[in-house]
């Protein structure tokens, strides 16, 4: 067994673990969004909420975590490979006392105008009514801004430290608390106590990171000092960093602006709908390779700073490839499947067949950009180890006026689909520039990537293929054994043809997989 393998089989079994852990927190947020829709369907409660819910998680959220992952892991990982511990520790203490200081501040501007951002989105379709209730909502649910920010960059320590299973399981503590809440209480206190459930599962967020942080050494005090270096250069990529990580929350609100007013208010939810579901699928294979594997390309990017010897670009290349192995054919599964993925858990309740209707097909349309997200994902992230954020900072600005101007282009004709659509073709745009970029400086598009990836290609072709004519042979089966059926047949498929193509990922997994069986047979 040579050093490659053993390096790819540890990530592998690394990345296996964090998926799970990922997938389990991702079902219960899924089964969260789930009950919800059906209590509430697309009543202007739930547009209400809807838009309460989506600013705070979906953007502010997201540019802490970004501005974290992305700005301060690489300078932090530089300390942890170069320094001391206890400087490095003493970085973090700055860094984390900055970012809760933001976070106070976006809490605050968040509050106050919550009011006119609810009348903006909210009050051409939804009503005045809708809007004051959105408004509302978004007052109790911007102070989640603050604990989640502080969650993650306690995430961004323990991930440095080489611990991946408490930051994939983060989310699921507030998703339980929101589920007994949904099944208990909902009835009894409304939309204000789910709003209050969400908050507090936020504050329940923090708790968890303090034992495994506590056992690594680190303890938190305050300390501010904007003139240290390290700071300094945090700081500098922030801002690029911020632009870029907004991508696909901007996206989502202005495609959801696009739908509620030139669309119907029903499609807000309907689009958000379709929204968690890709994410649910899509996210957690994506973020559970690119959490692991970014603070090793970090650390790679400060060895060939500091020693000219690294293994970036073999490891950035390996990323890339094991991530279109699985989006090709996921998208294609997918978007095959969008029908009965949307009915089996949404339709019923207050979510009607027509909700469900649209949600599919936004859904279907999404699946074009799978790859993309993927791509898009992985390579901001290669930048960002690089400390250069210039390029997916150009190719973010540049993706979000394309997906304004195709989704205001075509809401006309195609409705809701207009916006998955747009959404799908801008950031399918920016992941190809980032890639075109970072091929000039590092060795990626070598004839035997592109080779194994054209592979990858015609095998989902053939796996699309056969299940379109088997789905069409099961179709008066219920929606779960047409998941399940689909589902498994699709796996086979894919992966004999890959084993018959030879690609690299398959014999990678074929040994896996007999390296276990061996294991536990001698057991």
């Amino acid at each position: 067994m040579n050093t490659d393998y053993r390096t790819i089989k540890k990530s592998i079994s690394t990345i296996s673990v964090v998926m799970i852990l990922m997938l389990t927190a991702k079902i219960s947020g899924f089964i969260r969004d789930i009950l919800i829709l059906r209590y509430m369907g697309t009543t202007p409660a739930s547009q209400a909420f809807t838009f309460a819910s989506q600013i705070p998680r979906d953007f502010l959220d997201a540019a802490f975590a970004a501005a974290i992952s992305a700005s301060f892991i690489p300078v932090f990982n530089s300390h942890l490979e170069k320094k001391s511990k206890e400087e490095a520790f003493g970085l973090a203490c700055n860094f984390i006392t900055l970012v809760i200081i933001l976070a106070a501040f976006f809490t605050i501007v968040g509050f106050l105008a919550a009011g006119p951002l609810a009348s903006f989105y909210l009050a051409s379709e939804g009503g005045p009514e809708t809007a004051a209730l959105g408004g509302r909502l978004l007052r109790i649910l911007i102070f989640t801004i603050f604990t989640t920010a502080t969650a993650f960059a306690l995430t961004g320590v323990l991930q440095s430290l080489g611990e991946f299973n408490i930051p994939a399981v983060m989310s699921l503590v507030p998703n339980v608390l929101i589920l007994a809440f949904l099944l208990l209480f909902f009835d009894d206190m409304g939309v204000y106590g789910l709003a209050s459930a969400f908050l507090i599962g936020a504050m329940l967020q923090i708790l968890i990171f303090i034992p495994p942080l506590r056992k690594r050494g680190f303890k938190f005090r305050f300390r501010l000092n904007l003139r240290d270096k390290a700071m300094v250069s945090i700081l500098r990529l922030s801002p690029p960093v911020l632009v870029s990580a907004w991508l696909f929350p901007i996206n989502n609100l202005v495609n959801s602006w696009v739908v509620s007013n030139f669309s119907s208010a029903e499609a807000l939810v309907e689009l958000r709908a379709a929204n968690t579901i890709y994410l649910v699928i899509t996210g957690f294979f994506v973020l559970s390779v690119t959490n692991v594997l970014f603070p090793k390309l970090s650390r790679e990017a400060a060895k060939e700073s500091s020693e000219g010897k690294s293994q970036f670009a073999p490891i950035l290349q390996a990323s890339l490839s094991g991530v279109t192995f699985l989006l090709i054919p996921m998208a294609v599964g997918l978007w095959i499947l969008r029908e009965p993925i949307v009915r089996l858990p949404l339709q019923g309740g207050e979510f009607t067949a027509e909700s469900a209707g649209n949600t599919a097909y936004a859904l279907g349309l999404s699946t074009i950009g799978m790859l993309g997200f993927g791509l898009t994902t992985i390579l901001s992230r290669a930048f960002f180890s690089v400390m250069n954020g210039k390029i997916p900072m150009i190719a973010s600005l540049t993706a979000i006026v394309v997906n304004f101007a195709v989704a205001l282009a075509l809401v006309g004709h195609f409705g809701i689909g207009a916006a998955a659509l747009s959404g799908a073709l801008s950031i399918t745009f920016a992941g190809a520039v980032m890639l075109f970029v970072m091929s000039r400086k590092f060795t990626i598009f070598s004839g035997e990537f592109l080779i194994n990836v054209l592979k990858m290609a015609v095998s989902a072709v053939v796996m699309g293929a056969a299940l379109m004519f088997l789905k069409s042979q099961i179709s008066n089966l219920h929606d779960i054994l047409i998941i399940g059926i689909i589902s498994l047949s699709g796996i086979v498929i894919y992966g004999i043809s890959n084993l018959m193509f030879n690609t690299k990922e398959a014999e990678i997994a074929k040994t896996l997989v007999l390296a276990r069986f061996r294991k536990d047979n001698r057991q």
